[in-house]
């Protein structure tokens, strides 16, 4: 029922305008019709308007079958075209091919939209075709081509949003069963280290204070040590218990593996383990679920370090390599022969540690030093594809803006030519950052693209250098996508404004500055804002941008608000059933614990009271163990509502 009412919405809105928007070309065709000057024919006003509404009956299937709707609009226009006088068109006809063309994109890949958009293209001017082919001729095709594949690229736009939108509602409608999944999985990882970490040990304590009191009247002295092994292994379970309900399933804090773990270690440091940590290679930023596998690492390997070498010196290297990040936990032996720690099954929780590593498509590998110590070394895909890619293309771009514009230069002498390379290496120098700050790179290509025209203007530079700058307006196109494809979602929309504007104004300062021209001030400005006019054969580079965008997987605002819904709910799933975990842990087992330590240290401390202390150690035992049961038995029965 979910997935309904969220489609319904959309449904209705594409029906409503698949029929508006013939209708409206309809009704503008006979507009244009009846107010004109009516130079006409009957007969060719009547085939016109019958090649409309052909095209508008025709579009209402557009969103059905796009490619039949597309050449039927095309044809129709290409044929009123080539049969009616111009007095006889209107825009209708030109707009129907332009809508039939963005269906044809949004529906279709664009292996099949290219070609219509240059069969578009193709059939534009076909009026004019005995006029001049360089002139007026050519500059119809590139006016064509250039509207054409805006519309394609607008159309992609479409089509990657649908899509995108389409796919975060599904996820949005089965967020029941991602909180149930999330819910089960993190109850069978709680339930495997609950087993681990208590269930063995309190069932040797119960086992061995059973025999002991069995024993008691012959071997007075297994009491002794079944009771300072409950002790010391009751302590290590109470204090698994709180790390597990405290810290087993938390992720690190948001930033790069580098700023998370000082603060980390340095903590360590204050409360007396003797932590040093060492970042070698260049850091770069991780995937989240390798950047948390390698926080786990580290952190399990520095919980077991302390709990098996109390007081032992213990090493972290954190290593970033092509392709990969190394984390290494290395800790000196144990200064006491056999720590508090040791009552503890050897090697818990490495099995879970090496599985986690692998999800991720690393390894894991641990074993005991040279020295007597024991190492923890884990192997992550930094997953870096291609780095040295856009690298490569930034250095080719900027040699290609500043070198290749001097090609277009008049001869110049050496210290002539070094000024203009100067100017070019400053026009170009931004587009290093187009990715990381692509409006900073943009608004400073232009600046220095405006600077250099009113110095050229002002006489401070030579007119003949204001050719390389013409060259070189790749830089600014080059920027125009970046803003597209790396701004911000929204509000982007100026930068082609802008480009066209500061376009103008350079142009303007152009004329203005050129020996060879009586230009006034007035001629400058009108150029200056003709060069608004460019605006629209912009669209397509930052439309393209956009697509790129697009394809990169990048949403708005709206998306953003869907994943974190669910993330949130996935989130509150995850972390009820923490809490419940604890709170049964608290409860039961923990309270049992407790007591088994308390009963155990009391026999310890009043020798002539031993069977009454291993009496309670056993008993506690049992009943945490009870507790135990209980509680996974609970989670193993457990649904999420």
């Amino acid at each position: 029922m979910a997935s309904d009412g969220l489609g319904a919405v959309p449904r209705r809105r594409a029906e409503g305008v698949g029929a508006a928007v013939p209708a409206l070309l309809l009704a503008g065709h006979v507009t244009v019709v009846v107010i004109g000057p009516g130079h006409a024919e009957p007969w060719q006003t009547g085939l016109g308007l019958l090649a409309v509404l052909a095209s508008a009956a025709a579009l209402v299937w557009r969103a059905v079958a796009p490619v039949p709707v597309f050449c039927a609009v095309l044809a129709a226009d290409a044929v009123t075209r080539a049969l009616l006088p111009e007095a006889a068109l209107t825009p209708a006809l030109p707009v129907a091919v332009w809508v039939a063309l963005f269906s044809l994109s949004v529906r279709r890949r664009a292996r099949l939209a290219l070609p219509g958009a240059a069969l578009a293209t193709a059939s534009t001017p076909l009026p004019g075709a005995g006029g001049d082919v360089t002139g007026p001729l050519l500059d119809d095709l590139l006016a064509g081509a250039l509207l054409h594949l805006a519309v394609v690229l607008c159309g992609r736009l479409r089509a990657h949003r649908d899509d995108r939108r389409a796919r975060l509602l599904a996820r949005l409608a089965d967020v029941d069963g991602e909180r149930r999944a999330a819910a089960d999985a993190e109850r069978e990882r709680l339930a495997r280290d609950l087993h681990d970490t208590a269930g063995h040990h309190l069932t040797a304590i119960a086992v061995q204070g059973a025999a002991a009191l069995r024993l008691a009247e012959s071997r007075p002295e297994l009491a002794d040590e079944a009771l300072a092994h409950g002790a010391a292994v009751g302590r290590d379970v109470l204090a698994a218990l709180a790390e597990l309900v405290a810290v087993v399933a938390d992720e690190p804090d948001d930033g790069p593996l580098h700023d998370i773990l000082p603060p980390w270690c340095a903590g360590l440091e204050r409360r007396g383990v003797p932590v040093a940590l060492d970042v070698r290679g260049r850091p770069r930023p991780l995937a989240p679920a390798v950047r948390a596998t390698a926080y786990r690492v580290v952190q399990e390997s520095l919980t077991n370090a302390m709990r098996y070498a109390p007081g032992a010196p213990v090493t972290v290297r954190l290593g970033y390599a092509p392709g990969e990040v190394t984390v290494t936990v290395t800790n000196e032996p144990a200064r006491e022969r056999e720590p508090l720690g040791g009552g503890l099954g050897t090697g818990r929780g490495l099995a879970h540690l090496t599985a986690r590593a692998a999800s991720v498509g690393g390894r894991l590998a641990a074993g005991p030093t040279r020295r007597g110590g024991w190492t923890v070394a884990a192997t992550l895909p930094a997953r870096t594809p291609r780095t040295w890619w856009p690298r490569a293309v930034d250095v080719a771009l900027l040699t290609a803006c500043a070198a290749g514009p001097l090609l277009a230069a008049v001869p110049l002498s050496g210290a002539e030519l070094s000024g203009l390379a100067a100017l070019l290496t400053a026009h170009a120098a931004p587009l290093p950052l187009r990715r990381r700050a692509p409006a900073t790179a943009l608004a400073v290509s232009l600046a220095v693209s405006l600077a250099w025209a009113a110095a050229t203007a002002a006489g401070v530079l030579p007119f003949a250098w204001l050719a390389a700058l013409a060259c070189a307006w790749a830089v600014e196109l080059a920027a125009l996508h970046a803003v597209g494809a790396y701004g911000p979602a929204r509000a982007t929309w100026p930068a082609p404004v802008a480009v066209g504007a500061v376009g103008g104004a350079v142009l303007g300062l152009a004329v203005l500055s050129d020996p060879a021209e009586s230009a006034g001030p007035g001629t400058a400005a009108l150029l200056a804002g003709l060069g608004l006019v460019a605006v629209p054969w912009l669209l397509p580079v930052w439309a393209l941008g956009l697509l790129t965008r697009a394809r990169r997987g990048d949403g708005g605002r709206w998306e953003r608000r869907v994943l974190d819904a669910v993330a949130a709910r996935v989130d509150d799933a995850v972390t009820g059933e923490r809490r419940r975990v604890a709170t049964g842990l608290h409860g039961t087992v923990v309270a049992h614990t407790a007591g088994l330590v308390r009963r155990a240290e009391e026999g310890l401390a009043a020798p002539h009271d031993r069977r009454a202390a291993l009496t309670g150690m056993t008993d506690a035992a049992r009943g945490a163990l009870a507790g135990l049961r209980d509680l996974l038995d609970a989670m193993d029965a457990a649904r999420l509502p």
